[in-house]
């Protein structure tokens, strides 16, 4: 049975790093990084490293799940820390 035949899609949408990097909006060097290292789903092909889109939006929607669920510290989330902090009248 070919891969075809298996469930793979012929219509699947293949994108290059530079593809990535602009959908992703991070710089070329970082998707390669992460690709390296297995972080974003990817394939290598000879010296080329090519992405399913199909599987880089699943990757993000996965991304984003475990982000919205996991607790966040002040600076993750934009708020400036209290000015109260260092001193206890405020001042």
């Amino acid at each position: 049975m070919t891969e075809l035949e298996q469930g793979a899609q012929p219509d699947a949408v293949v994108m290059t790093v530079h593809e990535v990097a602009r959908y992703l909006r991070l710089s070329e060097a970082k998707v390669y990084r992460m690709s390296r290292i297995g972080v974003v789903p990817a394939i290598r092909l000879g010296k080329a490293w090519r992405f399913r889109k199909d599987l880089i939006d699943e990757w993000m929607r996965r991304e984003t799940e475990k982000a919205s669920r996991s607790p966040q510290l002040p600076h993750q989330t934009g708020m400036q820390p209290s000015a109260t902090l260092g001193n206890p009248d405020g001042c």
